[in-house]
């Protein structure tokens, strides 16, 4: 009796592979496809199209998923932002293997999309006069800023991501449009890189240093922490001038754009909240979020309605030189 105790825990059963059965996501409301997948089914087909051959499976062992499942899982997770076990749940599938749908969904589609979604369109000359249309600023073609990405302590060099707020993070920067689509993404630098500091070191500040220019004399709006170059202008500090009120004002209303475009990405892709993954893998599902972002909202976009753009009161003016911000706050 001894000895065949012993050969039990020296040989134990394996354990049975279990298969679940596998929901096909098709639901019956646009609204709930789109809830839960954060773009139309049309246009998630087209998506399928492009990276639907890097996904598939060439072998039918083990009741391989196919390529549309996991399209579909690594979108679900990307606009819910839960526990893998969820997302495992709802679709019938392993935690698992929903982990390794993510992580292929994320590099297909940076690897096929990116590059032809995160760009400056080609009517540059439209983008300008739409946000000429917002407070009459001229030859803007772009805001700039960047936002802080929570994720969980790196084992190697964790202080770096330590932000201003205590936090572990990166720090993602983005460059958009008049309609909040997104131009420029740079998600490579821990949180405690200012963000002065992750623009000088990106391909758009050695192009734009360089001469490029989408239109002659074009300009990119950015906050006070951004440096004041010849193609980047900030907004003036301890103005008490009304022409010195007017240029912030006119600013402030235009570059709010790209705090709204941050707002867009983050509660159309809740995952950005908090990402649990490792500095490089999170800075990949910041890019691939912004990319599924544009693809989402293309054809969608509305056009800025007329904003009134009369000379401010006397009275306006003094009430904003008595609430002129200090010199060390970022506008």
């Amino acid at each position: 009796m001894w000895s065949s105790s012993s050969e039990d825990e020296e040989n134990p059963p394996k354990r049975r592979r279990i298969f679940r059965e596998r929901i096909n996501g098709n639901f019956q409301s646009v609204y709930e496809f789109n809830e839960r997948f954060r773009m139309n089914a049309v246009k998630m087909e087209q998506l399928h199209e492009d990276i639907g051959h890097i996904l598939f499976h060439p072998t039918n062992r083990s009741q391989a998923l196919p390529s549309k499942l996991q399209l579909c899982i690594g979108l679900h997770w990307l606009g819910n932002g839960g526990q893998y076990h969820v997302i495992a749940d709802a679709h019938g599938v392993s935690k698992a293997s929903v982990c390794r749908c993510v992580k292929s969904v994320v590099n297909s589609v940076n690897e096929v999309k990116f590059s032809t979604v995160i760009k400056w369109p080609e009517n540059v000359l439209n983008v300008s006069a739409k946000f000429f249309a917002v407070a009459h600023f001229p030859q803007v073609i772009g805001c700039v800023d960047g936002t802080l990405i929570k994720i969980d302590a790196p084992p190697a060099y964790e202080s770096a991501f330590v932000d201003r707020n205590g936090n572990h993070s990166i720090n993602c920067m983005i460059v958009c449009g008049p309609n909040m689509e997104i131009y420029f993404v740079s998600a490579k630098w821990p949180g405690s890189v200012h963000d002065a500091r992750v623009l000088r070191n990106s391909s758009l500040f050695r192009t734009m240093e360089g001469g490029w220019r989408p239109i002659p004399n074009a300009i990119i709006l950015g906050d006070s922490g951004y440096p004041l170059l010849q193609w980047l202008i900030t907004p003036t500090i301890n103005c008490v001038h009304a022409g010195s009120l007017a240029f912030n004002r006119a600013h402030k209303k235009t570059r709010r754009i790209v705090e709204n475009a941050f707002g867009i990405l983050k509660e159309k892709f809740p995952c950005l909240n908090y990402l649990r993954l490792s500095p490089i893998y999170a800075a990949n599902v910041f890019k691939c979020c912004a990319t599924l972002c544009n693809i989402s909202r293309e054809g969608e976009y509305i056009d800025l309605p007329a904003v009134n753009h009369e000379e401010p009161m006397e009275n306006e003016i003094v009430e904003e030189v008595n609430h002129a911000p200090p010199a060390r706050q970022r506008l």
